[in-house]
């Protein structure tokens, strides 16, 4: 598990490089890293909320991906009926490193994350959502195309407000510094 971590920092999120042309694009462990910040933070506010189990699922969700490498939406429709299949096969080889308990518990939580039937996992495909709509913000400050980025910027939520209200929030302050950078 942890070496499948560790390959997911070599891996850049596809859609950045092939829809909007971005060099050097952020990988996905830097996106699983700020969607884990972002469950913290929500689970500070969303008391009821399981923090170990959201935590968990943030860090497992691309997991996979450090065998199949990031697939946009577009190119995983058209493998949709091998997907998941070969998604779980790759995660039972994944975490079938690790001991009889955390096994347990991380396989019990990807089956949970991928149902996508409690709060929590329903919660991770909305930050997932978030952090993409946040990267996309990071980017157009730094200067790419706007019209490309805003793709990205069109996913709504699940039955929330505290994640709009914090991408609300991000935008605000991302403008504010850009106008200040500006001065």
């Amino acid at each position: 598990m942890f070496e499948a971590a560790g390959r997911l920092k070599k891996i850049e999120r596809s859609g950045w490089i092939k829809k909007v042309g971005i060099e050097n694009a952020e990988s996905v462990a830097d996106h699983t890293f700020r969607m884990a910040l972002i469950a913290a933070y929500i689970s500070t506010i969303e008391t009821s909320l399981d923090t170990s189990k959201l935590l968990r699922m943030c860090l497992l969700h691309d997991i996979a991906e450090s065998q199949t490498g990031d697939l946009m939406p577009e190119e995983k429709t058209h493998l949709e009926k091998d997907k998941r299949p070969n998604e779980d096969r790759i995660m039972h080889e994944i975490l079938g490193t690790l001991p009889d308990s955390p096994r347990r518990v991380f396989l019990s939580d990807w089956k949970e994350l991928i149902k996508r039937k409690t709060r929590e996992a329903r919660l991770v495909w909305d930050i997932d959502n978030l952090e993409m709509q946040m990267q996309a913000i990071d980017y157009e400050r730094d200067g790419y195309d706007a019209g490309k980025l805003s793709e990205f910027r069109k996913k709504r939520f699940h039955k929330s407000t505290i994640q709009t209200q914090i991408l609300n929030e991000y935008e605000r302050d991302s403008n504010a510094r850009s106008t200040m950078n500006k001065i």
